[in-house]
């Protein structure tokens, strides 16, 4: 399987995985303790136009450590980097019902929560079962300015080998934004339902959220991104508010934005796709409270066989300037790129 390529600005990008409970995506942020090392440093990789500046951990299983633009807040980055698990990355919730029961398969570049080193992020029944730490990366490269990295996520119930392998690639253009792709092929004997995170961002410093009212794809915003100097409407969440807010529909992105620095980390998601937003402030979650965490998911029956595939922009802006430029970025899409026919069992099938 030859996966290295230099792929045109449109990108695609699939998505890691790990399992919860079905019913809903609720973390544990007391689990969070400052005591937990950062991600090793000299396993760091940074690629970088001049201005934007996105750093990938080999150790923590490639994932976004770092996103800055040196003309913004001084190159502040504000991306969670203090537990593994956070961090910018996509994630996968698999669940398979079986006569016994529901059985999960869970898997995301690193260990999501890092429940490893005394953290019951999931409150696993088990406790620890291993310290923190990322998935293998089997092989990546990177140029000036595009990193590529292929993946074999751990099974984060065992801290086994999955069924699974990501491809990840990342391109930061001559304007400064970056266009992600994961692509996500699914080795699995059986049929999983699938919540497919696509991506979560895990920032610092973050109590306020940003997303459009109008989508920039429909034929109201084209309309409204030919003018010189658009005024994009949107909604402004202040006050820190807590994890999890309700879901609102995307409209073709959203951002975590830090007030006081005057800063924000924008990025595309798929239109009509459920987001989730919130900030984790009553606790100890963060060097640089409060801690925030935005996401899009995708449910889907996830069959042995199929690749898939999201493809989406980020940039990093003031609140001012970001609606403009984020929305002039191709839409996120997630898709099917390979799609198999159920063929396995009716225990298998979730049915």
């Amino acid at each position: 399987m030859s996966i290295r390529h230099r792929f045109p600005r449109r990108l695609s990008l699939c998505c890691c995985l790990v399992v919860a409970l079905f019913v809903g995506f609720e973390m544990n942020a007391q689990a969070y303790s400052k005591r937990f090392p950062p991600p090793p440093v000299d396993k760091n990789v940074t690629i970088s136009n001049g201005g934007l500046s996105i750093t990938f951990n080999i150790a923590w299983g490639a994932s976004v450590i770092a996103i800055a633009n040196k003309n913004v807040a001084n190159g502040l980055n504000i991306v969670d980097s203090n537990d593994v698990g956070r961090e910018l990355q996509p994630c996968q919730f698999l669940m398979l019902k079986q006569m016994s029961g529901f059985k999960g398969v869970v898997v995301n570049p690193t260990q999501a929560g890092a429940q490893g080193g005394g953290q019951p992020f999931y409150r696993h029944p088990k406790g620890v079962i291993f310290a923190q730490k990322g998935s293998p990366v089997v092989r990546w490269k990177a140029d000036p300015d595009h990193f590529h990295a292929v993946i074999k996520p751990l099974d984060y119930n065992t801290g086994n080998p999955s069924n699974w392998v990501y491809v990840e690639d990342a391109l930061i253009d001559s304007q400064g934004v970056a266009h992600f792709r994961y692509t996500f092929y699914n080795h699995e004997p059986k049929t999983y339902k699938m919540i497919n995170i696509i991506p979560t961002l895990n920032s610092d410093r973050t109590g306020t959220f940003m997303y459009p009212l109008l989508s920039p794809y429909g034929q109201a915003g084209a309309a409204l991104l030919k003018q010189e100097n658009p005024n994009w409407p949107v909604k402004v969440v202040t006050g820190a508010p807590p994890w999890p807010q309700k879901p609102v529909n995307s409209e073709g992105w959203i951002a975590n934005i830090d007030s006081d620095d005057n800063l924000g980390i924008f990025y595309t998601t798929p239109v009509g796709l459920g987001q989730r937003f919130g900030t984790y402030s009553d606790v100890e979650v963060s060097d640089r409270a409060p801690m925030a965490q935005t996401y899009v998911a995708a449910y889907l029956d996830a069959h042995p066989g199929e690749i898939y595939s999201v493809e989406f922009s980020i940039l990093v802006s003031t609140p001012q300037q970001g609606p403009a430029l984020i929305s002039k970025q191709p839409a996120a899409v997630f898709k099917i790129l390979q799609k198999a026919p159920p063929a396995d069992s009716e225990e298998g099938n979730g049915q």
